[in-house]
């Protein structure tokens, strides 16, 4: 039994968190937000595939998609990933929470379910814990594993990067 936790139970429980306090928001932002939950990572990124081709909002109309995986343990910071946006939009997220000196900045993740957007031209950004996750692909990622604070991190992350680029 491999139950998941980090790799991607973790990125799951972040965007139910966020549709939770999306739903709770008088006035939303100024853009849709879709947020999905991939299947098929590892056998050939077919549920970001499927989407890509059959997307339920216009990919030339989606400003960024933000790829959350294993955001559960490690060593407290977050590695982000940017394509195709200002790296400053990332720093400014990171500025609103308090994370800036948490955050590690690159460009393009070769790997993940951000990789048929990115080909499809969409803006991307991948959001995973840094450090060691031992348990990765592994029988032992079970929630004990999972490290509340670093999943509180990445979840104030995404969200505040996913509410500056829906008003962006």
């Amino acid at each position: 039994l491999f139950a998941g936790a980090d790799d991607n139970a973790s990125g799951t429980a972040v965007l139910l968190e966020m549709a939770r306090l999306f739903s709770t928001i008088k006035e939303g932002p100024a853009r849709t937000i879709v947020l999905v939950s991939f299947d098929g990572e590892e056998r050939g990124l077919l549920g970001s595939k499927l989407y890509v081709q059959q997307p339920r909002h216009p990919l030339h109309k989606t400003v960024a998609m933000i790829n959350v995986d294993h955001v559960g343990v490690g060593n407290g910071k977050l590695t982000v990933g940017l394509t195709r946006f200002p790296k400053s939009i990332g720093q400014q997220a990171a500025a609103r929470t308090s994370l800036k000196e948490t955050i590690k900045f690159y460009g393009y993740f070769p790997g993940g379910d951000h990789v048929p957007f990115y080909e499809a031209e969409v803006p991307t950004a991948t959001v995973v814990s840094s450090g060691r996750h031992l348990a990765f692909h592994q029988p032992s990622d079970t929630p004990e594993t999972i490290q509340p604070e670093i999943l509180q991190n990445a979840t104030r992350y995404i969200l505040a990067l996913t509410w500056l680029l829906a008003n962006k």
